[in-house]
């Protein structure tokens, strides 16, 4: 089962083997970039313990944005230094990437069917997307601030401001929450977005959140603890139908809200 999740993952154990989006982020690769020489001025004021808020709200401590124009430079910078830096992500990240959203994804077949509609927030280079696609799900894609070059999976996008229609999706998924500019504005979009009873799957880290020991040089949000985070999940989808815990993060798998019953036509 799931033949070509399995032959794509093993291949990436091949030195030979690149697709042709991996030749194109190595195009990329700048050995003359100096990263405290040569990073984006908005680095300057945003990096792992730099640009926060110096107070926490009910849990919740934010960066220090000057404006949303200034997050969404932060946000997008961060793939560009991976590439400048890096040349992408070597094969070995890669597997690991596909591994875990296996482990996510497989139990979805069981929920939903293969044409069921799902986007993918903050996807970047769009491993959770091609996983996605490999076990079955053809009407999946992504969306981010900076997709990258040749991307065939995850188109440019603002996971706060979705240009999906209002219950246009059965599931939408994210492992970014902690890049969001503004946690309740960020369920509250993605409840719009889908359909009746459909499903939000998010990964939560647990590796840095707590506001006396802010994310890295990117995430935008902190939390003290995740039960902040559920009691405004729960804001805006109707139940939780799964949590699970490994290493490092959580994941929560919720149904969203039926619809607004329609009023009556008593014309007559």
């Amino acid at each position: 089962m799931f033949v070509k999740f399995w032959i794509k993952t093993l291949a990436l154990r091949l030195p030979f083997y690149h697709t042709r989006q991996m030749l194109a982020w190595q195009q990329l690769l700048d050995p003359g970039y100096n990263h405290e020489r040569d990073k984006h001025p908005v680095r300057q004021k945003h990096h792992g313990q730099g640009g926060w808020q110096s107070s926490s709200s009910g849990g919740i401590t934010t960066r220090d944005y000057a404006d949303y124009d200034e997050y969404l430079t932060h946000q997008k910078t961060k793939w560009d230094e991976i590439l400048k830096v890096k040349g992408g992500l070597d094969r070995k990240v890669l597997a690991g990437y596909r591994r875990t959203f296996f482990r996510r994804f497989a139990p979805l077949c069981e929920l939903l069917p293969p044409e069921a509609t799902i986007l993918c927030l903050g996807a970047r280079q769009g491993t959770e997307v091609e996983v996605l696609r490999d076990i079955g799900f053809h009407d999946a894609w992504g969306i981010d601030l900076n997709p990258g070059p040749d991307n065939p999976f995850v188109k440019p996008g603002d996971f706060m401001h979705l240009q999906e229609a209002d219950e246009s999706l059965d599931l939408i998924y994210s492992n970014c929450v902690d890049h969001a500019f503004d946690l309740d504005a960020f369920f509250r979009e993605h409840a719009r977005a889908l359909k009746p009873n459909g499903l939000a799957l998010y990964d939560l880290s647990l590796g840095s959140p707590g506001a006396s020991s802010m994310g890295g040089p990117f995430e935008a949000v902190s939390w003290e603890n995740e039960a902040v985070v559920f009691q405004m999940m729960l804001k805006h989808f109707r139940s939780v139908l799964k949590v699970e815990r490994e290493p490092g993060w959580m994941w929560v798998l919720l149904r969203g809200k039926a619809s607004s019953p329609q009023p009556a036509n008593h014309a007559g």
